[in-house]
């Protein structure tokens, strides 16, 4: 897939493909010559196309851009050199593995309609539910899609990196490909052994049905044997042989309406003439068929016709309906001629003297397929001619605009011929209404119901609703303990399993080498005593009791000047290294068993009850929410210790952390007026969301511990 982009032959040059592959169960493939091989992949390749015709006929579906369509592939040595196949493997074993077996090919651009991709794997999973020994494979320029739209329900061991080239479908059913516990995950799986594994077990790759309802679910909507929901019909005023042909072929619309809305300069040009569809002769009005993709490109493509060259259009205001028509029936016909213009470039372009065809020859001549042939010798001609010959076969297989020119050219030879102007006169009489196109516009809260129904959270907290407010602030703080790293946030699972994996894979690291690990960077802590120690002190107390360490480690990172009421300045206790260094003595002396191995604790609490004390009459602390029921909890020994130095404050409070935090998140949610934000987008990574509801104006009364 990776050799599409950059290909001389494939000449795929945007990602917007898709690449798809069908390994039929073909009969005796080993003793078959590649002409009987060919027999059996031509049939197999019938009996497809019958199918998908069907299915396209009996929805009345559109192809944005390219077609369905498949190549044989029957895997000889000499075509996968046209088809400039590479093995880049380093061994001769891998090199034979990655040779694919007989199979169909195909290359669809879908262009700015990502459902025509979606429609392909509609038609991929009723093909192998057709033909239960028929496996299917697609992917596109992001790689194994089909598991990007079922990731919220994938596996764990599931990642871009381990599932590439191993989703298939067979049978209509998706099958996920999971590598033996002895060999590693990370190893790219060949298309031949993982089809040869497939045709082994059936069953046994086949994936959970979580994930299979997330594909039933995005095609759900190609599954009903009737006119695809996507399709709009409008009434349209279009010169009489544009009508014609967009009668006789309905799916040039498509490649009109692209023509017009890429148009550059030279194309510009063209329409100044309008050789092929003259502005000044007759116009019929016709009904014509879109996509809704289709149809929304046309109407918000600016385009004002030019009055000299004979566009005649009625006035928007009084007759807007009627103007809509004229309106789409000149941009469809200058899309149309933009087309016809390009025609004559068709068939020139494919000689020699292209740059595609000697970028594609000096490819060949490089990878050896002329071997040692002398040029002009008879296997020299022989194999430069098959080359040519697949060449313009590759270059036909998708609808550029010089082939549809051609084509539109080659038909208009002929709209005279018959009574096809007669049926349409009589159709004008009858014709279908235009679709309501209100679907265009969406109000703000459409699209917000429509994003957080695709894209938006599990789980709601609503002001309103039972969340409790110390619950919130839990989930909070455990959401910011997680790890991270560039893949996201590292849950608790998959910390363990990592923990686990590093146990197993390397030998466990002794005392001595853990307490110079953080002193490794000498870069960064060899200027401060005060952090080796914290480092040093962190590193022994992992090896102690839980209970103790976890004790010491909330303090670690919390260092407390000792009280020095004559300094000049607040900030000088802050900086003096000998401070810190004796905070590390008490809080080492505080660690150990006795009875005074909590009085750290006991004092610390002190201290923060004081400061509380200090700050609750000034701006900051009457901007937090007290805890009414939090005195009786305040030792009344220390608040009569703390009078003689705290005269001036009464009745204090101490804040309730949880429901200040709520109320913060709250607020700061609210000022983002629903956009994006900090408490959105930290809302987002928790996997947790706020109502329409929170956005609403509540005093701050209204919040209590107990709802949120």
């Amino acid at each position: 897939m990776s050799k599409l982009p950059g290909a001389n032959l494939e000449f795929v040059r945007e990602d917007d493909f898709v690449e798809y592959y069908i390994f039929p169960k073909l009969a005796q493939q080993k003793d078959s010559s590649e002409e009987e091989l060919r027999q059996q992949l031509e049939q197999v390749r019938k009996d497809c196309m019958e199918i998908v015709e069907m299915k396209v006929k009996e929805r009345s579906y559109i192809w944005h851009k390219d077609q369905f369509q498949l190549q044989l592939r029957t895997g000889s040595a000499e075509e996968r050199l046209l088809n400039e196949e590479d093995n880049h493997e380093d061994e001769g074993e891998e090199e034979q593995e990655a040779a694919l077996p007989p199979h169909l090919h195909g290359v669809t651009h879908y262009g700015d309609n990502i459902g025509d991709e979606w429609f392909i794997v509609y038609l991929l999973s009723e093909l192998t539910a057709a033909r239960a020994d028929w496996i299917a494979r697609v992917c596109d320029a992001d790689g194994e899609f089909l598991l990007i739209e079922a990731a919220d329900v994938l596996p764990d061991w599931a990642s871009p990196e381990t599932c590439e080239q191993r989703v298939y479908i067979m049978n209509g059913q998706l099958q996920l490909i999971q590598n033996s516990t002895n060999s590693s995950q990370q190893k790219r799986l060949s298309m031949a052994t993982a089809v040869h594994r497939i045709h082994l077990n059936p069953t046994l790759y086949r994936c959970s049905q979580d994930i299979q309802n997330c594909i039933d679910a995005r095609c759900r909507e190609f599954q009903a044997a009737k006119q695809h929901a996507a399709i709009h019909r409008q009434i349209v005023q279009l010169p009489q042989n544009a009508a014609q042909l967009l009668k006789q072929r309905p799916a040039l619309v498509a490649s009109a309406v692209r023509a017009f809305c890429e148009r550059d300069s030279l194309d510009t040009k063209a329409l100044r003439s309008m050789r092929y569809f003259p502005p000044e002769s007759q116009r019929i009005r016709t009904n014509v068929a879109f996509t809704r993709c289709l149809y929304a490109m046309l109407m918000h493509s600016q385009y004002t016709p030019e009055r000299r060259l004979g566009w005649k259009l009625t006035d928007a205001v009084a007759q807007p309906e009627i103007y809509k028509e004229q309106l789409l029936g000149v941009k469809l016909a200058s899309g149309l001629e933009i087309l016809a213009s390009q025609a004559k470039q068709s068939s020139e372009e494919l000689e020699e003297q292209s740059p595609a065809w000697r970028a594609y020859l000096r490819s060949l001549q490089k990878k050896g397929y002329f071997r040692d042939n002398l040029e002009g010798s008879a296997e020299y001609v022989r194999l430069l001619n098959t080359a040519k010959q697949y060449f313009k076969g590759n270059q036909q297989r998708f609808r550029t605009a010089p082939l549809v020119g051609a084509e539109i050219v080659e038909l208009l030879l002929h709209t005279g011929e018959g009574n096809a102007a007669e049926q349409l006169r009589d159709e004008e009489n009858n014709l279908l209404p235009s679709d309501a196109d209100d679907w265009l516009n969406i109000s703000a809260e459409e699209l917000d119901a429509m994003l957080q129904q695709r894209y938006g959270p599990q789980k709601l907290y609503n002001p309103n609703g039972d969340v409790n407010a110390a619950e919130f602030t839990k989930q909070l703080s455990q959401f910011l303990d997680r790890q991270s790293n560039f893949e996201g946030i590292e849950t608790k699972e998959e910390a363990a399993a990592a923990e686990l994996d590093s146990d197993d894979d390397e030998p466990a690291e002794p005392a001595s080498a853990a307490s110079t690990s953080c002193s490794s960077s000498n870069s960064r802590v060899k200027k401060n005593p005060s952090m080796r120690k914290a480092c040093q002190q962190r590193n022994s107390l992992i090896q102690s009791e839980e209970q103790d360490s976890t004790h010491v480690r909330n303090f670690l990172d919390f260092v407390i000047p000792e009280d020095n009421w004559d300094s000049n300045s607040e900030m000088s206790d802050y900086a003096d290294e000998d401070d810190i260094e004796r905070n590390f003595d008490a809080l080492s002396s505080a660690s150990g068993m006795g009875p005074d191995s909590y009085r750290l604790d006991r004092n610390i609490k002190a201290y923060m009850e004081q400061m509380d004390r200090e700050l609750s009459q000034t701006t900051i602390g009457k901007s937090f929410q007290a805890s009414g029921n939090a005195n009786a909890n305040v030792n009344s020994s220390q608040r009569s210790a703390n009078e003689d130095d705290f005269d001036d404050i009464e009745d204090f409070e101490p804040i309730n952390i949880n429901v200040n935090t709520l109320r913060n998140m709250m607020d700061s949610y609210k000022s983002q007026m629903g956009g994006a934000g900090p408490v959105s987008n930290l809302f987002t990574a928790m996997g947790v969301g706020m109502s329409a509801a929170a956005a609403s104006e509540k005093k701050d009364e209204e919040l209590s511990e107990s709802a949120v």
